[in-house]
C-alpha cells in the first residue's frame, strides 16, 4: 500500500511504534482548497506527526499545542517552514485575520465542552474573512475505535465529546459550512508489544493478541473533515 505524502511513523523519533500507513486527510482537503502558498494555523498539533504533511504543502505553518511534552516532540522534528508555540485553541495570542486557514487536527473534541464555542470564536478571529476553518475529527466507526473501547486504549471512549464537538461546530453562528467529507486513517502494529506501548491499554489485556490477529495487526479509523468559512 503506498504511503500518502507527509505520512510518518507516529513518535518516529522515539521508538518504532504504531505506523500510520494511510491517511487521505490532506489529499481530500486539497480537492476543495489547495494549500500551496497559504499561511496555516494548526490547533492541537500534538507531537507534530501531521504538521509534517501540512508544512510540506503550504507556504508557512504555525502550530499550537498546550501539552508541553507533546510540543517538545513536535519541536524535535525540526520541520521546515513551521513554528511551534505552547498555547490552547481557546486563548490564541495571534492578531486578527493573521492566517489564510486554521486547522483543528483531531483536537477539537479535546477542548472542554464549555470552551468549544470560544475556540471557534478564536479561530474565526485569527482567520482572514476570505479564509477557511477546517475541523478534522474522529468518528465512532472503525476497528481503531473498537480497540479504544474494548481495551480502554489510547483516548478511550470519547463518544460524548465527539458528538458534542460536532453539534457545536455545525450550529456555531460564525461558521458557514462549505463541505463535509469522510476520511480514513489506517495504522499498523508489528506486535502485541507495539500495540501496548503505542495505545496504553488498561483492560482486557489477555484479548489483545487475538484481536490483533483477527485484524491482521492493521486498524482503520474513520474520520470526518468539515470545511467552513467565517461568516
Amino acid at each position: 500500500m503506498p504511503v500518502d505524502k507527509g505520512v510518518r511513523p507516529l513518535y518516529s523519533l522515539y521508538s518504532l511504534l504504531m505506523q500510520r500507513i494511510k491517511e487521505d486527510f490532506l489529499d481530500s482537503v486539497e480537492t476543495i482548497l489547495p494549500l500551496n502558498g497559504l499561511s496555516i494555523l494548526e490547533i492541537g498539533c500534538g507531537d507534530g506527526s501531521r504538521s509534517v504533511g501540512i508544512a510540506a504543502r503550504c507556504q508557512s505553518l504555525t502550530s499550537v499545542e498546550p501539552d508541553e511534552r507533546r510540543l517538545k516532540r513536535a519541536l524535535a522534528l525540526k520541520i521546515p517552514h513551521a513554528v511551534f508555540k505552547r498555547e490552547s485553541g481557546e486563548h490564541l495570542s495571534f492578531d486578527d485575520h493573521s492566517f489564510d486557514v486554521t486547522i483543528f487536527t483531531l483536537s477539537f473534541h479535546h477542548i472542554p465542552r464549555e470552551e468549544m464555542e470560544r475556540a471557534i470564536d478564536e479561530a474565526v478571529r485569527v482567520t482572514r474573512t476570505s479564509g477557511y476553518i477546517i475541523i478534522f475529527e474522529p468518528t465512532d466507526d472503525g476497528t481503531f475505535f473498537d480497540a479504544e473501547i474494548q481495551f480502554d486504549a489510547c483516548d478511550g471512549d470519547e463518544r460524548k465529546e465527539k458528538h458534542a464537538a460536532y453539534q457545536v461546530m455545525m450550529n456555531h453562528k460564525k461558521l458557514r459550512a462549505v463541505k463535509e467529507m469522510d476520511s480514513e486513517t489506517i495504522v499498523t502494529f508489528d506486535s502485541k508489544k507495539d500495540f501496548v506501548e503505542s495505545m496504553a491499554p488498561k483492560k482486557n489485556i489477555k484479548d489483545i493478541e487475538s484481536f490483533l490477529e483477527r485484524h491482521k495487526y492493521t486498524l482503520r479509523a474513520r474520520r470526518r473533515i468539515n470545511i467552513f468559512q467565517p461568516k
